[in-house]
C-alpha cells in the first residue's frame, strides 16, 4: 500500500510517499480502505516538530472515512458483520504515537468502528471528524454549555468554531462569533457576528447587546491574545465563567493573558486536547454526530477540496495552507 510517512520532524519536506505492507490484522480489528482523510493543523504541526509528544517514524493523519474490507473477531476468525460498511473515525493517538490515516489502509478496533453519516460522501465525512470531535470535547466535556448560556466563539468561521456554534445552538445557548472580516461572509442566523475591526470590538458588541459581565462561556478557537483578552473583559464575575482554549498562534507558544481581569472574575481556564478521549469514547461521539447529521439536527460541510496523495506538491501546499489558515474550505487526502 502507499502512505505518507516522515522519518524525522522539522520540515514539510520530510514527508514522503512510500510503499509499505498493509497493516497486519490482529484479532478484534478491522482493515479499512481509506477513501478520504481530513487534513488538520495538527498534521502539519506534527511534521514540523511543533508537538513534542509525536514519535517517529510515523504515518501522518488522524481523520478517515472509508470501507471495511476485512475483519477478525476476538478468536481470530473472519467476521462478516462489518464487511462493506462505510465508516469514519478520528482521534486518540493515531498520527501522533501510532500510525495514521494518510494511507490506503488503516487498522481499527472493531469495537471502535462508527458508521459514517449516510447523507455525506466519504470526502465530506472524512473532512470533519477531528474538528467536530474537538468541538464536542470543548462544548460538552470542558465548557459544559447549557441552555441560556451566553457564549463567545473566537474564530467562528473555522472548522472547530463553526462546529462548536452548531453544538451550542443545539443546547439552547446564545452565540456571539468573531470574524476577521464580514465582507465576504454570511454567518448563520443563530450566530451574532462580531467583526474584529478594532481592539475593543468584542466588548463593544457585547455592551451593545446589554450583556457586559454576563458572558458565561468563552471558546477560543483561534489563539490570538488580543481578541482573547478583549473577550475575557466581558465575562461574568460570579465565579461561573468557563474559558476553553485550543490554539496558540505564536510559534513560541507564548500567550499573554490579562491575569488581573481573569482572576477578579474568578474564571476557570481549560485546555482542549483532542486525544484525551479513547477509541470507545470517540465512537460514542461519532455515532451521535452521524445520527444528528442524518436527521438534519446538525449540518455537515458544504464543500471540500480533494488532494491526491501522490501529488506531493499539492499535499505540502494543503498542509501549509491549513497551518496558516489561508482557506476556509477543508482539504482531504485521497489515497
Amino acid at each position: 500500500m502507499q502512505a505518507l510517512k516522515f522519518e524525522k520532524t522539522g520540515s514539510l519536506d520530510n514527508l514522503a510517499l512510500v510503499n509499505l505492507d498493509k497493516p497486519s490484522l490482529r484479532p478484534g480489528h478491522a482493515l479499512v480502505r481509506v477513501r478520504a482523510a481530513g487534513i488538520n493543523g495538527s498534521d502539519a504541526a506534527a511534521v514540523l516538530g511543533m508537538l513534542p509528544f509525536v514519535t517517529t517514524p510515523r504515518i501522518l493523519g488522524r481523520d478517515f472515512s472509508g470501507e471495511v474490507v476485512e475483519a477478525l473477531d476476538e478468536s481470530g476468525a473472519s467476521s462478516q458483520e462489518w464487511i462493506g460498511a462505510d465508516v469514519w473515525g478520528t482521534g486518540s493517538e493515531r498520527g501522533f504515537t501510532s500510525d495514521g490515516t494518510f494511507s490506503q489502509y488503516v487498522s481499527v478496533p472493531i469495537a471502535a468502528l462508527s458508521r459514517k453519516p449516510a447523507t455525506l460522501d466519504h470526502f465530506k465525512a472524512g473532512s470533519m471528524t477531528l474538528p467536530w470531535l474537538c468541538a464536542w470535547i470543548t462544548v460538552d466535556t470542558l465548557a459544559n454549555v447549557k441552555e441560556g448560556d451566553n457564549v463567545i466563539i473566537i474564530g467562528a468561521r473555522g472548522g472547530i468554531g463553526s462546529a462548536a456554534a452548531q453544538l451550542c445552538k443545539e443546547r439552547g445557548a446564545r452565540i456571539f462569533g468573531t470574524y476577521t472580516s464580514l465582507a465576504k461572509v454570511t454567518p448563520p442566523s443563530y450566530i451574532t457576528p462580531i467583526e474584529l475591526s478594532s481592539k475593543t470590538a468584542i466588548r463593544e458588541a457585547i455592551a451593545k447587546a446589554g450583556l457586559q459581565n454576563k458572558i458565561d462561556v468563552l471558546l477560543d478557537c483561534a489563539g490570538y491574545d488580543q481578541p482573547f483578552n478583549d473577550a475575557v473583559f466581558t465575562m461574568t464575575p460570579k465565579g461561573t465563567g468557563r474559558v476553553v482554549i485550543m490554539a496558540v498562534h505564536a510559534k513560541d507558544g507564548m500567550f499573554p493573558i490579562h491575569l488581573r481581569t481573569f482572576y477578579t472574575k474568578a474564571l476557570t481556564l481549560k485546555g482542549m486536547l483532542s486525544s484525551i478521549l479513547g477509541p470507545l469514547e470517540v465512537k460514542k461521539v461519532l455515532d451521535d454526530l452521524a445520527r444528528k447529521i442524518d436527521s438534519g439536527l446538525l449540518e455537515g460541510p458544504k464543500e471540500v477540496k480533494e488532494v491526491d496523495m501522490k501529488d506531493m506538491d499539492a499535499v505540502k501546499g494543503a498542509l501549509q495552507e491549513i497551518l496558516t489558515r489561508a482557506s476556509h474550505v477543508r482539504s482531504v487526502i485521497v489515497p
